[in-house]
């Protein structure tokens, strides 16, 4: 699965030091738009995390295509920021799948590309899991960091949630 990430849930999975290991899943790619390079990942360290896997080709950056009237549009419709904005025509316009962890986004996402290209950090953790490239205690651990670190994820999963 082609998979653009957005700024929640590239930060959440390096919240919970899983980034570098998630985008190893072996039958999916990983894509950001040029905006959030340029102006979403919100610390320098973010920004080196992801520029180092993009060196690696871990993650490609997506030119942005968009034109400024989609934007616009697309704003006004929707009330969401750039970045989310950004990540949601990208994947209609290249047909591809969006991870992000922002509520109001998923809802909006799965209306404009579908419930099914529309999935979270904890989606990517637990398909990590089944593919062997994460351990349960790992996912679950990862999990636990994302929450203390303050991302809006769902409150008590267990290890149930990942490893079945």
């Amino acid at each position: 699965m082609d998979v653009v990430l957005d700024t929640s849930s590239i930060i959440n999975l390096i919240n919970g030091s899983v980034l570098d290991r998630i985008v190893k899943l072996p039958n999916n790619k990983f894509f950001i738009g040029e905006q959030l390079l340029n102006k979403e990942i919100l610390d320098e360290v973010q920004k080196i995390i992801v520029e180092a896997l993009i060196v690696k080709k871990k993650i490609t950056v997506i030119p942005s295509t968009i034109t400024l009237s989609t934007v616009v549009d697309l704003q006004s419709k929707f009330r969401l920021g750039l970045g989310e904005i950004e990540c949601i025509a990208l994947c209609k316009i290249n047909d591809k799948a969006i991870c992000t962890d922002d509520l109001k986004a998923r809802t909006i996402a799965s209306k404009e590309i579908g419930e099914i290209n529309v999935l979270g950090s904890l989606s990517l953790l637990k398909e990590s899991v089944k593919a062997g490239v994460l351990n349960c205690n790992d996912a679950l651990g990862s999990y636990h960091l994302m929450i203390e670190k303050g991302g809006f994820l769902p409150k008590k999963l267990n290890a149930d949630y990942f490893c079945h």
